[in-house]
């Protein structure tokens, strides 16, 4: 199985740039290597269609109807599959606030059922996105992004106030509870939150670049399993500034254990693509980064309401019927989580249901006051202490 992976969207660090607010990331998969076995079949086809090579955003329209025939022809003949990531920009900023702030391991003050709950998860961060202003984003990302650690612990308590004085904005009375003393102990405990990371490749892993890279490795290691076939080579198109950290990704996870984790709701295994390689190329020299970059062009096309000709339009259906869209965004993550805990959350709780949930919730509460006092005394975060060493924990 091969991959052949194109992107578009890249604006670095300036992920506040009005004109490209998302992301997006293609691959074209098949099961034989698409370049060795069709490269010159494409290039006959780009020929006939009067251009060189089929870049869709410097050919336009008019060469990629003449192709999209030959092109669907050639599609159906090697039963090609594709994967599309989005990543909505100011989405990926309101999980990393959540992250920095939210993370029950490394924030005594946080609730661990917010933090370590999908559904219960998922949702507060969607209300803490709702305080988060244009300048509190800039703030933001100023920290994540900024060159020594002092400079960045410097801009916290600024940035929790600025949260704090939203949070009236909450619906309900618990999630300004639970908010407030998150960001409460966040403000006053600026030296003890997980913020900083040196070096620009390190700093690349904030960018919606590889947050696109890793859904797309999720989604590979789907085809791979309904396939039941090894994912072999990823190529990805020539980028010099993400280069080296995609590298770093692939080897990370390819290698990374394949034991599942289990989670509150889901099983999580970090282990993606093993035995693949990675290469990066360019454009001209791959013809499935080619096919790639053109089904970007037409899902943007099709995204931004314009209408399709006619053997565009064929090509594009193919795509989404043998195709799967993973969409990290507010709309897409919503809905998600809608669909997946709809039933759960319009069950009606009985008695007995009730009594076990108060309970795990007074529990839950008397194990944060316990991390809370502990950090006063020893300095530790969550993360670094077993439950079980505070007095008193883990007994009736």
């Amino acid at each position: 199985m091969f991959a052949y992976v194109d992107e578009t969207g890249n604006t670095g660090k300036n992920i506040f740039d009005p004109d490209q607010p998302e992301f997006f990331t293609a691959a074209l998969i098949t099961k034989t290597n698409f370049d060795v076995l069709h490269g010159r079949t494409l290039q006959s086809i780009s020929m006939r269609a009067g251009v060189p090579a089929l870049h869709a955003s410097v050919v336009g329209m008019g060469p990629i109807e003449s192709a999209a025939g030959d092109i669907l022809s050639l599609l159906k003949k090697v039963d090609a599959r594709f994967f599309v990531s989005r990543v909505e920009k100011r989405y990926l900023l309101a999980t990393k606030v959540y992250d920095v702030f939210f993370d029950s391991g490394e924030n005594p003050a946080a609730s661990w059922s917010a933090y370590n709950i999908r559904p219960l998860k998922m949702i507060l961060c969607f209300k803490v996105a709702t305080l988060i202003t244009e300048q509190i984003a800039r703030d933001f990302w100023d920290m994540l992004m900024a060159r020594n650690e002092k400079t960045a612990r410097q801009k916290i308590p600024g940035i929790c106030e600025a949260l704090l004085a939203q949070v009236p904005t909450l619906a309900d009375a618990r999630s300004r509870e639970v908010v407030t003393e998150t960001l409460t102990w966040s403000r006053d405990h600026p030296e003890a939150l997980d913020i900083f990371i040196a070096g620009r490749q390190a700093k690349n892993g904030h960018m919606p670049n590889m947050v696109a890279f890793a859904n797309l490795l999720d989604g590979l290691e789907g085809f791979s399993k309904r396939w039941r076939r090894p994912l072999k080579k990823i190529v990805h198109d020539r980028q010099s500034q993400f280069e080296g950290s995609l590298a770093e990704w692939h080897m990370m996870f390819s290698n990374a254990s394949d034991e599942p984790i289990h989670r509150p709701g889901e099983t999580i295994v970090f282990q993606k693509v093993a035995g693949s390689t990675f290469e990066v190329s360019a454009s001209d020299d791959s013809a499935g980064i080619q096919i790639a970059d053109l089904v970007l062009w037409l899902f943007r096309q099709h995204l931004s309401g314009k209408r399709l000709p006619p053997a565009s339009g064929r090509l594009l259906n193919y795509v989404l019927k043998k195709g799967y869209h993973s969409d990290f965004s507010f709309d897409g993550v919503g809905q998600q989580v809608e669909e997946q805990y709809r039933q759960i959350m319009a069950t009606e709780l009985t008695p007995e249901m009730e009594q076990v949930a108060q309970k795990m919730i007074a529990d839950n509460e008397q194990h944060r006051r316990r991390m809370v006092a502990a950090y006063e005394e020893d300095g530790l975060m969550p993360y670094q202490r077993s439950p079980l060493k505070l007095a008193g924990e883990g007994k009736d």
